[in-house]
Order: structure tokens, then sequence, then C-alpha cells
């Protein structure tokens, strides 16, 4: 297996002369993870990795708007002693990853609550949404209705996925991906089965038609409008409150939530990349055509108390995959605690080891 130690000798592919390009950098954050920064044709992404460069490698795929950090240190750990190299990167529009370019307008203009209210809507429903490519194209055409365009899909971002992997020369890996992630990680799965040795999808979706929605309480709470970005406390402040709304309540605890919001806001505030995340998940619809073509082992594990995408959402996936294996975690929310990390990380360890085997 090619790892991310064999990335300035292996000959896979030849670096100098490829549009990959890859610099090293110091991590900030773990102290036993070591930062990259990869130019793939389109886009720069940050990476840390950590782990035995002769070990397999476990890529971690976070969640809508979610920066690399929100994947806990000891969870990253954990999977480290089991004898994994892990893999950690912002995805595009988040963190120190580049920026989506395009009028400003029109992400103000799907910020509204009724627009994004009527997007869940048609989601929920099937409803196509345009694409960026469609709008334009009608510009065109004067009788022609002007809808919102949306600037990509989860496709594109699973595409951003692949060329990393190129760019690091990782031939196979396993893939942890967390809600949004983890439904960028069932398109990989899908489309790129020879890269995937094993699948695991963490408080997730396949984003089947008619399943449940959060309470009206929880969607009021995560459309409330943020703060302006210039008043610091209060961003942090809204953002704590956003993470109690979905956070695992049992071991939720409010001043380590705003230490984390306050390194995350410190590293790079950036709220359009979320509303632009949340529109690549509208756009795409059910996920469930890939479910059927997925061949990795594939483990679903889900909290019983995720109040953002019920554990409704993790066994309907578990069925839609052919042959996978689904498990419940009792008091765990849409997070990852650091208290339920060893648990949560032995479960996929399990996974891999039985997939290697």
């Amino acid at each position: 297996m090619t790892t991310l130690s064999t990335i300035s000798t292996v000959n896979t592919l030849n670096i100098t002369d490829s549009p990959y390009k890859i610099k090293r950098k110091r991590s900030k954050y773990a102290s036993f993870m070591k930062a990259y920064r990869v130019r793939t044709p389109k886009y720069k992404f940050y990476v840390e990795c950590g782990g035995d460069t002769a070990a397999p490698v476990v890529l971690l795929i976070m969640g809508l708007g979610a920066q690399f950090l929100v994947w806990p240190n000891e969870f990253c750990q954990h999977l480290i002693d089991a004898g994994f190299q892990v893999v950690r990167f912002d995805n595009r529009d988040c963190g120190k990853s580049s920026k989506f370019k395009h009028k400003n307008a029109l992400t103000t203009q799907h910020l509204t609550l009724t627009r994004q209210l009527k997007l869940l809507a048609q989601f929920k429903l099937g409803v196509k949404l345009p694409s960026l490519g469609r709008y334009y194209r009608r510009i065109y055409d004067e009788s022609a209705t002007h809808e919102l365009p949306i600037p990509y899909y989860l496709t594109d971002m699973a595409e951003d996925t692949y060329h990393l992997l190129n760019a690091l020369q990782i031939e196979r890996c396993h893939i942890i991906g967390m809600s949004m992630g983890g439904m960028i990680a069932q398109i990989i799965a899908a489309e790129h089965p020879e890269r995937v040795i094993s699948l695991g999808l963490l408080s997730t979706s396949n984003n089947r038609l008619l399943l449940p929605v959060p309470s009206v309480k929880t969607l009021r709470n995560l459309m409330r409008t943020a703060p302006p970005k210039q008043d610091v406390e209060a961003v942090i402040a809204h953002n704590v409150a956003l993470l109690k709304t979905i956070s695992s309540a049992q071991y939720f605890d409010d001043k380590s939530a705003y230490d984390k919001a306050r390194v995350l806001y410190d590293r790079r505030f950036y709220p359009k990349g979320v509303t632009r995340h949340l529109l690549a998940i509208l756009a795409t619809g059910s996920l469930r055509p890939y479910n059927a073509r997925t061949k990795a082992a594939t483990l679903v594990v889900h909290g019983s108390k995720d109040r953002l995408l019920s554990a409704t959402h993790g066994r309907e996936l578990a069925r839609a995959i052919p042959d996978a294996k689904f498990e419940l975690i009792k008091g765990l929310g849409h997070d990852i605690p650091v208290e339920l990390a060893a648990e949560i990380s032995r479960l996929f360890v399990e996974h891999f080891k039985a997939a290697q085997a």
C-alpha cells in the first residue's frame, strides 16, 4: 500500500511534473500530526496526518461547514494507537482550504429563512434544484424562469477527495465520513470502489425521500441568523448555542464548547461555506443509487440522541447498502464527545481490521 511516507519518493505519481504540489507545514493543533498544504488542479486543501507511515490509512471526511479540528485529537489518537495512519482535511469552502469564487449575492439570496425552508421542502419531496451551469444557460433565454443556482454538488466534493488521494499517493484506504462527510464518502465508495478498503459512516444519512426532519425547535435554532463576523464574542456565543442544539446533551460542557468555538473562529471563520455545503446536500438529493453500487464492507454508526439526523437515518442507510452493519451508541448526539471517542473508534477499528483480514 502506498502511504503518506512515500509522498516524495514513490513514483506512482510524478510529483514534480504533475499538477499536484505539496508543501509541508507545522501542525499547530496536535503534536502527533504533520500538516500539509496540497494543491490539486482546481483547489488547495489543508491536510493533517499522523501515525506510522507504514500503516493502513484512515481518511476522515468531516461534515457541513466543519473544519478538520472537529475530529477530536483523542479520536485520531485512538485510531493511531490501534495501528492506523490518520488523514484529516478541510473540505472546500471551509477552514484553510480553497473558497469557491462567485458573486456574493448568490449566497446572500440563499441565506433567507424563507428560501432555506423552501429548499428543504423541495429536497424532501425529491424536486431537483438548479445547477450553476443551468442557471448561466438560462441567462440568455429571456423566456426562462431565473431560478437561484446551486454552486456545486456533493459529487463535486467527492471528486475533491479523489484528487486529494491522488495527490497524496494513497492508492487505497479506509474512510470514515461524518454527517455531510458521510454522504461524500458514500459517493466515493460507489464511484471509486478501487480506492476504498472499507467504509465507516457516522451520524449520517442517504437522504432518502421522506426521512424524518429535525424538530421545529432544532430547525429554528439551526436557522437563526448569525451575528456580524466582526462581533467576535457574539459569533462564538452563537456557535456554542448551535453546538448545544445538536451535541450529546449528557456530555456537553459550555466551557469546552466555548474554547472549541474560539479556536475554530480564530483559525478560519467562513459562514458562506456553511450555506454552500447545505445547498450541495439539498441539490444532490437521495444517495440510494450510490448505496446500491457500494461494494466495500460498510459499518454505520449512529447516536440514539441525534437531534439533527435521527437514528432512523442510520438504520435506513444500513438497509440500503448491501451487507452493511449498524451500531447504535446510547447517548450519542450529532458530535464526537471525548467521553465516547474510545467507544466510537473501537467500533471502526474492529470493522477495518476485519475488512483487511
